[in-house]
């Protein structure tokens, strides 16, 4: 059974506590490129080939060797035979082009061999039945033409590894001839939602008025975090508040898990069973009981087998807090992120707000709801507070701000980092 200390423990000595005390295996593996947005490249792309790989034509028009037209002018027009071969797209042929000839060639077709230039079909007059074209001007050599490489380079390093794919990469990769792409292996994030109270069944709360039945929301947003990060949720369904059930569900979890996220279960009553249960499985248990966290300062971390898992409490605020704290940071490092910074805005907060007296020295997580002026071009984030179940202060939020131990007020105008939350509206939306 391991020993915990009953103290608060600061934030950043839990995340100590558990990152020494996990494990975080990063796999990788090769997917079809056409089926890789959102995926994570677990190598550097390099070019495979020059792109165009051949000179091409930038116009409809003919190919000629330059120096035959070197002399053309409006007075002294230079005639050239129209050549039957005809360069296709996309096809290279073997055919050279003769002294005196030009030879048909549309945008994104192959240049000839011999040619190094390219006349737009405006700039030419047609004579003698079609079998030959007038030219009133000179050309240099590369006029109009897309030279071999001149887009990438054989060889040269176009997407980094640790790069989330998106749309222009997938084309990118498909011009490069990538059919497959190695990226690493989505992490595998259990929920075990914990209660004898929950139902997923919205009817069942409606039928059944005064049961003490509430509906299980929090694994299915959690779910969608997790999936909008990068992560596979896996909802393990709801557990009895039972000690020998909850254990054997842990510990299922745990042989296919990368990550385990348990939710309710963690105060001081009767029936939260959470921590206790974990305190007393090995190798290693229960890392954290106490966290100076505002919201979710009975949220708790647990180690087994070398696995995570974050012990989130039954109310929303928490859950969440303790989630974007520790299960966020774990699931981009699992995913090949490297850890990266979550994104976020800079903006000026619009009203004053105030930290709970009591946890004062507590990191505290603020919620907040984003605006943009055109005018001013500028973000805006309005504070948004409730009680720590209060799911309609998290509905009208989509980001929050992560605020700081000590500080206990922010003033209006005070400039925030607002971290957006994914999966939730944006302020593009509103």
């Amino acid at each position: 059974m391991s020993k915990v200390s009953s103290s608060y423990l600061s934030v950043d000595r839990c995340l100590h506590l558990l990152l020494k005390g996990v494990s975080l295996p990063i796999r990788n593996e090769e997917v079809p490129t056409l089926q890789s947005i959102g995926r994570v490249l677990s190598k550097d792309i390099l070019a495979r080939s020059n792109i165009p790989k051949y000179d091409t034509s930038h116009m409809d028009g003919y190919a000629v060797r330059s120096k035959d037209i070197a002399e053309a002018s409006i007075n002294n027009p230079v005639y050239l035979k129209i050549s039957e071969h005809e360069s296709a797209l996309g096809s290279i042929s073997n055919y050279r082009l003769k002294k005196t000839e030009a030879i048909r060639i549309h945008t994104g077709g192959n240049m000839p061999k011999g040619s190094d230039a390219v006349i737009p079909i405006e700039d030419t007059e047609i004579i003698k039945n079609e079998q030959g074209i007038k030219i009133r001007k000179p050309s240099k050599p590369g006029n109009f033409v897309y030279s071999s490489g001149s887009d990438i380079k054989k060889g040269s390093k176009m997407i980094l590894k640790h790069q989330t794919i998106y749309a222009q990469h997938v084309g990118l990769l498909a011009t490069l001839q990538f059919s497959t792409v190695s990226v690493y292996s989505k992490p595998v994030v259990s929920i075990i939602p914990t209660g004898n109270e929950l139902t997923n069944d919205i009817e069942e709360t409606k039928i059944k008025a005064g049961s003490g039945k509430i509906v299980n929301i929090n694994s299915h947003i959690l779910a969608t975090l997790i999936r909008e990060l990068g992560g596979d949720p896996i909802d393990m369904g709801i557990t009895p508040d039972d000690y020998l059930i909850l254990r054997e569900k842990i510990k299922h979890a745990l042989t296919f898990s990368d990550l385990l996220l348990t939710v309710g279960g963690t105060s001081a009553g009767k029936f939260d069973i959470v921590k206790s249960t974990i305190s007393q499985m090995e190798p290693t248990g229960l890392l954290a009981s106490r966290i100076k966290l505002d919201r979710g300062r009975v949220a708790g971390l647990g180690a087994l087998d070398g696995k995570p898992i974050i012990i989130l409490p039954g109310p929303i605020q928490g859950a969440l807090n303790a989630f974007f704290i520790f299960a966020r940071p774990l699931i981009s490092l699992l995913s090949g992120k490297n850890q990266a910074e979550p994104s976020y805005v800079n903006a000026i907060l619009t009203e004053e707000w105030n930290s709970r007296k009591k946890f004062s020295d507590f990191r505290k997580i603020l919620y907040v709801k984003l605006s943009y002026s055109k005018l001013k071009e500028t973000f805006y984030a309005k504070p948004i507070t409730g009680d720590t179940q209060s799911i309609s202060a998290i509905s009208e939020s989509n980001a929050y701000v992560i605020v700081p131990e000590k500080v206990i007020d922010l003033l209006p105008g005070a400039k925030v980092k607002a971290i957006l939350i994914p999966g939730f509206s944006t302020y593009f939306d509103l």
